[in-house]
């Protein structure tokens, strides 16, 4: 039955692939990030603990070493504990020097992921202690790409931050322990202890560690919590001065790294429900339509003694075809999407940063495409019910006319369509207003011909006078490059890293009222060469080094907090161990955090004086800013060879790179609002064409009455249009509900914005328009003596 009507079963299965494979995408994106288990021995069992510091403004803050020894002394609901510090390996030696991403860690560690190197072995608590011999563990994926997966690995030894180090294990792919802040895992662990001097370990002001530990059976996630809370409150009465205002919380593992990322998954999951919806009323139109031709077919297999359970199997059948072939086809169209949706997976935890057609993927898009089929046997069964045998098989009833219930149903099925398809509009020109919206943020600093790269320091180069030295010297080269106007170094460039916090307050303030603001070292000409105009006193100089006094800038914010109407020039502030440091210059604000985010207090410190140094260069171009990069290059390793320089990229990459993450989700809801457009705009037509099909007879009776052409024009389009509105009604009703859980992704606008509400009622009124004009073309078209013998 299906090869004989090979149109509709062709558009049946394109349509059925686009509303399955969308939802199939998305639920492979939330399989991911969401229900996967994570690639550790009973993941359930692994918790983070975070340090809360509300008056930094961060409810999940890295945790102080003496606090987390503290912790794993005095707790009993955990079965081990271990920590991770994110650390950036200047690797060195054979090769090009190059940056590894990886992190310090505890040996308990191993322990709490029950981690089993696919080589060799981890280290252990004799390595993982101040002064113990330098070792190293390498993923897989390093292994295979550095060494060509050689088998003699173990016991070798490379040169990371200038030491020597030797590989004692391999880690399995996959099987990496989550990073800090990294978007992907890490490639090398150093023991965390080793790398630390035995006061650093004793620090309690100093909050960068990550902290994991397994819960011991039979201790519920509650309990750990509870438990992690009361000894945070007894530290605060033991050590008030470093831990009164901070809290701890125990929070599971995938939590922390999915948070962010679950209303809009889940919104997408939404998104697409509408998308199949707006699929299935599209093809339920179709199929009463279709159901009303096959008014004969039915009629005489009734008469030739099909019952009930016949007509069951053979519409159930023809439905389970078309979805299980629309089902197929959408899982190869649901592949093709992975690349793109890989993008929205939270990469920080190992195995949770590919997406795949595994089981459950399978099993989701199986049982998709079978309950999808059970409701398209529902409607042409409840329509073949309805049929009369008589009427049917009458010789001259060539044409069956659908009765009042079917076409108020067909009505009801395409305003639902309209209204779905105006809520998935709404939401997809919210979002590309606000990408807009951002696009327009005054950065606060130079955006074109600006490039930026970070330099990787080694440890050998951080004495104060070999600072200086090196920055005069790779400043010197750089400026003088063809093509270069100016270049100044920072520790971090604006927008590509946010962290870097210090204490800072008025002289004369108390301790509790400092305030934790940005901390910036700039040197000679950065502030220049980032276009950040001084507002007021003078820049960072040569003569700031070490040994001379220190100087201080602030941005407008800190000034506005710290003096508030005074003029901020020539004040000091108290920075560190009560150090007084007079403020020299007043700078514009930046936007350090994010485009979506104000302007934060920060102050500026110079990068000469040796306690801050440089990480990152920035360079003003009179040129294309690419242009320069291998130059640059080539003038940094002239002075100093053994420089890994990474993350090189203009400062219009890094602004795409800040909206990225908006502009990919903006991209799959105008995707999905484009589909439902489509699909409402083709199921508009279609019933205005049956409608106008059925009407035939009485179109000709019109136009033989005298009834001109306008206006059975009108009355068509009309009759679309009437469809049309009670369809905006429901969505915008629809829209103020739902566009609201969109709120956390919107900046600049309401939800309720009106401007995108009007334009989304003129696209839908065009649409609508064109919908009904060509049936509408049709009927004026109707000659009145055919049509009066239409039936």
């Amino acid at each position: 039955m299906l090869a004989k009507d090979p149109g509709f079963t062709a558009v049946a299965v394109l349509t059925l692939a686009l509303g399955i494979g969308a939802n199939t995408a998305i639920f492979s994106l939330i399989d991911a990030a969401l229900i996967k288990p994570l690639p550790y021995p009973h993941p359930e069992q692994l918790v983070l603990i975070w340090e809360s510091a509300p008056f930094f403004g961060v409810h999940d803050s890295p945790v102080a070493p003496a606090n987390y020894t503290d912790w794993k002394a005095r707790s009993h609901s955990f079965e081990q504990m271990g920590a991770l510090e994110d650390h950036s390996y200047n690797l060195t030696g054979a090769g090009a020097p190059e940056v590894i991403e990886g992190s310090l860690a505890t040996a308990s560690v191993w322990q709490v992921l029950r981690t089993r190197p696919a080589v060799g072995r981890v280290f252990g608590d004799d390595e993982d202690r101040v002064g113990a011999a330098k070792v190293v563990l390498i993923s897989e994926g390093f292994w295979r790409r550095r060494f060509a997966a050689d088998p003699n690995i173990i016991g070798k030894t490379i040169t990371l931050d200038n030491e020597t180090h030797t590989v004692l294990g391999v880690l399995a792919g996959g099987a990496e322990p989550p990073g800090e802040y990294r978007a992907t895992p890490g490639e090398i662990w150093t023991p965390l202890s080793s790398a630390y001097t035995a006061k650093g370990l004793a620090e309690r002001g100093r909050h960068n560690w990550m902290v994991i530990a397994r819960l011991r059976s039979g201790a519920s996630l509650a309990q750990a919590d509870a438990e992690v809370q009361t000894i945070g409150a007894a530290l605060a009465r033991e050590y008030p001065k470093t831990n009164e205002k901070v809290g701890a919380f125990v929070g599971p593992l995938r939590e922390h790294f999915v948070g962010s990322s679950r209303r809009v998954l889940l919104i997408l999951l939404a998104v697409v429900g509408c998308v199949l919806l707006i699929t299935c009323s599209n093809l339920a139109n179709v199929i009463l339509s279709r159901t009303m031709d096959r008014g004969r077919e039915i009629a005489v297999r009734a008469a030739l003694g099909a019952g009930p359970w016949h007509l069951i199997y053979q519409f159930v059948g023809e439905s389970l075809l078309l979805c299980l072939g629309g089902g197929a086809a959408g899982l190869l169209l649901a592949t093709t999407t992975f690349s793109f949706l890989a993008h929205l997976v939270p990469g920080q935890m190992p195995g949770l940063n590919t997406l795949a057609i595994d089981g459950r993927v399978f099993a989701f898009t199986l049982a998709l495409a079978v309950a999808t089929a059970v409701v398209f046997s529902l409607v042409p069964l409840f329509q073949a019910r309805r049929i009369d045998l008589n009427d049917a098989l009458k010789e001259s009833s060539r044409t069956l006319v659908a009765p009042l219930g079917q076409r108020r149903l067909q009505m009801a099925l395409v305003c639902s369509e309209v209204a779905l398809t105006f809520i998935l509009l709404t939401g997809a020109g919210l979002l590309i207003r606000t990408l807009a919206q951002l696009r327009g943020v005054e950065v606060g600093c130079r955006t074109q011909n600006l490039l930026t790269l970070e330099i990787h320091t080694p440890p050998a180069l951080r004495d104060p006078s070999q600072m200086v030295t090196y920055q005069r010297e790779v400043l010197q080269r750089v400026n003088s490059l063809p093509g270069v106007v100016s270049a100044g170094f920072t520790n971090h460039i604006p927008l590509a890293f946010k962290g870097d916090m210090g204490g800072i307050g008025a002289e004369g303030s108390h301790e509790d009222e400092r305030l934790t603001c940005y901390l910036r070292s700039a040197g000679p000409g950065y502030l220049s060469t980032m276009g950040i105009p001084l507002l007021r006193g003078r820049d960072i100089q040569e003569t700031d080094t070490a040994g001379a006094p220190y100087v201080l800038l602030v941005n407008q914010s800190l000034a506005r907090m710290l003096w508030p109407g005074q003029d901020p020039i020539g004040r000091r502030a108290v920075f560190g161990e009560k150090l007084l440091i007079p403020v020299v210059g007043l700078v514009g604000d930046v936007h350090q955090e994010g485009l979506d985010v104000p302007p934060q207090p920060e102050f500026y410190i110079s990068t000469l004086q040796g306690e801050w140094p440089p990480g990152s260069l920035a360079i003003h171009t009179n040129v294309r800013p690419s242009s320069v990069a291998g130059a640059v290059r080539q003038a940094i390793w002239s002075v100093y060879p053994d420089l890994p320089i990474t993350d090189v990229a203009t400062m219009e990459e890094i602004l795409d790179h800040e909206v990225f993450q908006r502009r990919v989700q903006m991209m799959l809801l105008g995707c999905f609002a484009a589909l439902a457009l489509i699909l409402s705009t083709v199921g508009m037509y279609g019933v205005i064409a049956y409608s106008v099909t059925q009407r035939t007879h009485e179109i000709g009776v019109r136009m033989a009455l005298g009834a001109e052409r306008a206006q059975i024009l009108k009355l068509v389009v009309a009759q679309g249009f009437k469809l049309a509105l009670i369809g905006v009604a429901a969505g915008i009703a629809g829209a103020f509900a739902l566009t609201r859980f969109l709120s956390s992704l919107l900046y600049g606008i309401k939800p309720s914005d009106p401007l995108t509400f009007i334009l989304v009622l003129l696209l839908l009124a065009g649409v609508t328009l064109f919908a009904c004009y060509l049936p509408a073309r049709r009927a004026i078209k109707v000659d009145p003596m055919v049509a009066l013998r239409h039936e």
